[in-house]
């Protein structure tokens, strides 16, 4: 619902961009989601009632002169450190004076998966583009917040590591489990991650 709204909003002219264009937006694809999809009708209403508020304010609060550079464009690119093919999505990207920035919107985000996005963002354009973004924007509409990130070559190499830990893990998956697993946690910036609850499908829902 999120990245449609998202997504239909940007590709509507200047003049269109509206207030009253988002919420008829938001309503347009709200009526999609099942309330039984949340814990009670108090948490359905409530969820709505911040989703709508923060997307008003992280939408129209800045005037959009020119077109995304990106706008839910999936990408491929080859990690030859890794012998292996990274494909993602990037939901927007707008255009700066000296280069670009990424920007992702989420009914919630968690601290792990947000550094999580911005190493794996960072290890893609500076493969895909030979740069990395000015910086990297998520906005959480559940809270309200926009957690900014700087990238550097460190999340690069941080990004990196996890995607040979994974990219091991799916080639000999009954060698982690069985007798490396411990090592391999130890070692792993994203462990806490790991250890958190499963109750993210909600969220998943709500944002598609």
């Amino acid at each position: 619902m999120v990245n449609q709204v998202v997504s239909r909003y940007y590709k509507l002219p200047p003049k269109s961009q509206t207030p009253k264009k988002v919420m008829e937006l938001i309503d347009d694809h709200w009526s999609a989601i099942d309330v039984r999809q949340f814990e009670s009708k108090v948490h359905y209403y409530r969820a709505l009632a911040n989703i709508t508020d923060h997307l008003l304010q992280f939408l129209t609060s800045k005037k959009i002169e020119y077109p995304p550079l990106f706008l839910y464009e999936k990408f491929n690119t080859n990690i030859e450190e890794l012998g292996t093919e990274l494909s993602l999505t990037i939901e927007v990207a707008e255009w700066t004076s000296n280069s670009f920035i990424i920007k992702k919107y989420l009914v919630d985000t968690h601290e792990d998966m947000n550094l999580l996005f911005n190493n794996m963002i960072s290890v893609f354009c500076k493969k895909a583009f030979g740069q990395l973004p000015e910086r990297i924007e998520i906005f959480s509409l559940m809270e309200g917040k926009i957690e900014t990130y700087i990238p550097t070559m460190k999340d690069v190499s941080d990004g990196l590591e996890y995607l040979n830990i994974i990219k091991n893990l799916l080639q000999e998956p009954k060698k982690y489990l069985k007798t490396d697993s411990l090592t391999v946690c130890k070692s792993c910036s994203y462990q806490k991650r790991c250890y958190e609850g499963s109750n993210i499908n909600q969220e998943r829902f709500i944002s598609h």
